[in-house]
């Protein structure tokens, strides 16, 4: 149980790197467009068009930076790698890229559905916002509590167990994670050592 929620408190500090670099990549996709519409970006024609941008631009990259660094041979995001976090498979092998980008997905899914309430409420004028809009609503409030109660509670988020993935400590693997580099050093280490004897 200790250790369980020692993954979780660092889960928790390493998804908040990992919204640090988000924040960093939308203050520059920000900074990009108010420089090349001079302060003055247009306005989109809706709720949907204006949903799709923001999908196109800030979803899918932060899904593709958690799914590829996730599958690569770091099996860790920036915030994960940082706090001695590993993501698996449930035979510990690598996760495979399209295993992490459904553990993703659906991880950031709440979020997309916060970005829902947002545009709609932002296009809604004195109609207010329609009925359906508090399915998403009640998902995107919902949805990461019970994220962080299923890592507390057995150690795996719902995603987790849907992507048949799950994170650990790299202290409990015996090795520090490889970069490609290091992975690329190790031959040349091994042909040194037999040089010498």
């Amino acid at each position: 149980m200790k250790r369980k929620r020692v993954v979780a408190v660092r889960r928790l500090l390493a998804f908040s790197v990992d919204w640090l670099l988000m924040a960093l990549w939308g203050g520059a996709l920000f900074g990009t467009v108010m420089i090349a519409t001079g302060g003055n970006p247009p306005r989109p024609d809706g709720p949907w068009i204006a949903q799709g941008i923001g999908f196109l631009t800030m979803t899918v990259p932060v899904l593709l930076y958690f799914a590829v660094c996730e599958s690569s041979v770091m099996r860790a995001s920036v915030g994960k790698r940082a706090l001695g976090l590993i993501v698996l498979g449930e035979a510990g092998e690598r996760l495979s890229f399209g295993s992490a980008v459904l553990r993703n997905g659906i991880k950031l899914a709440p979020w997309e559905f916060g970005h829902t309430l947002a545009q709609q409420a932002a296009f809604s004028g004195e109609g207010g916002l329609a009925t359906w809009i508090w399915v998403p609503a009640t998902f995107a409030f919902v949805g990461p509590v019970a994220w962080m109660a299923g890592v507390v509670v057995t150690g795996r988020a719902p995603y987790d167990y849907l992507a048949r993935a799950r994170v650990e400590l790299w202290a409990d693997h015996g090795r520090a994670p490889e970069t490609p580099g290091r992975a690329a050093q190790q031959p040349h280490a091994a042909a040194g050592a037999t040089r010498r004897r």
